[in-house]
């Protein structure tokens, strides 16, 4: 069988680039590939020698990747994925180790390959890289989503694109094309580009922080709700003593979002995942288990002290006591997430985020517990105050405290002077009870 063939081919390309042993580096007499590419630069190899090796490896890994996508593609239309239970032929390569990004491209390409002659013939001599072949594949599809394009239009988009040196130059002469074509087309039918939902896209990933990037491509419609949900959201809020807000609009803007993810999430009116009503999951390793012991989200992986704290203020909790009416108004250590009651009871008596000087509306608030639940705060009225997202973070990460006075009503404490550590912390009312001033009389 030709695996046999392929099998012998991978182990000659494993021997001859072996690391060289002592013996072999000492004597200088091996013939085998990395020997001698261990000792060019030692006898002065000829640079086009070396130029041109550079590109005969770039054409034996682009090879290999059509021999890749080929397979791949072979045991797709055999039906291989599905009676090993693998829901696409993706996972065939990702079981494998292979990164899901590059199984993706590979499966792509198989198809690729079968679409476009000239994408076929250049991955199977090698003239063509992965990413090309899959760039011009996908750009031929961008362009078909934006005007038709019979099958002769679409070979010879394919073979146009494929004039361009770079993945990035492929997509963005795609674009042209499509761009051009719309514009030339006659068809009364023709969905413009800027009010076509089919070309939405929006990819979400992990940087090399650990932050999430993310970009998107919408249609007029879709990107006008955007604008018309984040809108009142963006506006700024001055700080406790009457200074502009410090945060920039694009910073304004990403608030904005979370608070309406936020707002969503908190929902009952909406698809379920697995039956259950999707919510932002922390994993928190109990004390005395193996491991690292540190905390993760769900999607993005692990997060500091600060941000547990915070993610609890909002997550499930115990102890049930009711007000006259039979009301919730404290469930105790059960669980940490603040029930409607006192959801209401904390709307009605904060009137929105109680941060000094703030006010935003109680839509667009958390519920915060003063003494944290993690530390044995209950959830209840009397331990709970409503928060917009911005102060809940700053109460979490700075040395800003908040907690309810004999009043019944919360009281924030600014952080401590570390030059002037004498200076006594004056309580400041919450926003509802005070004007723009310090003093703690102020009606």
């Amino acid at each position: 069988m030709f695996m046999s063939i392929v099998r012998e081919l991978t182990d000659r390309i494993v021997d001859e680039l072996a690391p060289p042993t002592a013996t072999e580096t000492d004597s200088g007499q091996s013939t085998r590939l990395a020997c001698r590419l261990a000792s060019a630069s030692k006898v002065g190899a000829d640079d086009a020698d070396i130029l041109s090796a550079i590109v005969e490896v770039a054409r034996a890994r682009n090879v290999l990747d059509a021999a890749q996508a080929q397979l791949v593609r072979t045991a797709e239309r055999a039906g291989i994925p599905f009676r090993k239970h693998l829901r696409s032929a993706k996972m065939l390569l990702t079981e494998i180790g292979v990164p899901p990004a590059v199984a993706d491209r590979t499966v792509r390409n198989g198809h690729h390959a079968e679409r476009f002659a000239n994408v076929g013939r250049g991955m199977r001599d090698g003239s063509m890289s992965a990413e090309i072949a899959d760039a011009i594949g996908v750009g031929v599809a961008t362009v078909a989503k934006r005007v038709p394009l019979d099958p002769d239009e679409q070979q010879r988009l394919a073979r146009k694109l494929a004039l361009n040196t770079t993945p990035a130059e492929v997509k963005a002469a795609a674009k042209r094309e499509a761009i051009a074509l719309a514009a030339d087309s006659d068809d009364p039918d023709l969905i413009p580009a800027s009010e076509n939902p089919e070309l939405n896209e929006m990819s979400l990933y992990l940087n090399d922080e650990g932050r999430v990037e993310a970009t998107m491509d919408l249609d007029v419609v879709t990107g006008e709700e955007l604008n018309a949900a984040l809108d009142p959201l963006c506006r700024p809020v001055p700080l406790p003593d009457g200074t502009a807000d410090p945060r920039s609009a694009r910073q304004r803007r990403a608030d904005a979002l979370g608070q309406i993810i936020r707002t969503y999430l908190s929902g009952s009116d909406r698809p379920t995942s697995g039956g259950v009503l999707p919510h932002a999951s922390i994993v928190i390793p109990a004390s005395g288990v193996p491991g690292d012991g540190v905390a993760r989200l769900g999607f993005t992986g692990p997060v500091s002290p600060a941000t547990v704290a915070l993610s609890l203020c909002t997550s499930a909790v115990t102890r049930i006591t009711v007000d006259g009416g039979g009301v919730p108004l404290d469930v105790g250590r059960e669980q940490r997430l603040m029930t409607p009651g006192i959801r209401k009871a904390l709307a009605a008596r904060d009137c929105g985020c109680a941060f000094p000087g703030c006010g935003r509306p109680v839509t667009w608030t958390d519920a915060h517990h003063c003494t944290p639940w993690s530390e044995g705060g209950a959830t209840s009225l009397g331990n709970g105050v409503l928060l917009c997202r911005m102060h809940h973070t700053l109460i979490h990460q700075s040395g800003w405290e908040v907690f309810i006075g004999h009043d019944g009503h919360p009281w924030f404490l600014e952080p401590a002077d570390p030059a002037r550590p004498d200076r006594p912390r004056i309580p400041i009312r919450s926003h509802a009870r005070r004007i723009l001033t310090s003093s703690a009389y102020a009606a």
